[in-house]
């Protein structure tokens, strides 16, 4: 195996351990194997478009496809919009603009990312990519999040809780 290739199992093991503990995140398809495209499915809740009064249309179902070309992770994945999304930060095309990026950040980190700005947890109105959507949201920030919800959801790791007895030096350890 080559390093792409194990970098592309490694993300592929992550993102599973995501969606497994995730209620708000699916994988729909890959293509390759390790996989070098998804199809991500978000079930949160997001703003579609505004309506002819100014108000948000929201939509609970979004899909976005993520490509791992051949320069990853050296350069960000490719990634469109599949369902429309009403963003400062995503092009009314589906383009994405995620800020920076670094080859140490992993396909799990993109998607949370990609999810709290589904949910207007992440957004950065002053370089906006739809620019009546960076308008919109600065008018309404008291409204954010969209969507409250954690998209990451609980590890058995973080369901464990050890604590010192109180009467004595033994550990107690509980599994929530």
């Amino acid at each position: 195996m080559d390093i792409r290739e194990i970098r592309l199992r490694n993300e592929y093991r992550l993102v599973r351990e995501l969606v497994d503990r995730s209620e708000l995140i699916h994988i729909m398809a890959t293509e390759g194997d390790p996989p070098e495209k998804y199809l991500i499915r978000f079930t949160c809740r997001g703003v579609e478009k505004l309506n002819p009064y100014g108000q948000p249309v929201f939509r609970d179902l979004h899909e976005v496809s993520v490509y791992l070309h051949a320069e990853y992770p050296l350069k960000q994945p490719q990634l469109k919009w599949q369902t429309p999304i009403f963003h400062p930060n995503i092009h009314i095309t589906g383009a994405v603009c995620i800020g920076a990026w670094w080859a140490a950040k992993t396909l799990d980190e993109l998607l949370l990312t990609l999810g709290e700005m589904i949910q207007y947890k992440n957004l950065d109105p002053s370089d906006p990519m739809n620019s009546k959507a960076a308008a919109w949201a600065k008018r309404n920030r008291s409204i954010f999040p969209i969507d409250p919800r954690p998209l990451k959801g609980e590890s058995v790791a973080d369901k464990i809780v050890i604590r010192l007895g109180e009467e004595s030096d033994d550990l107690d350890i509980n599994i929530l």
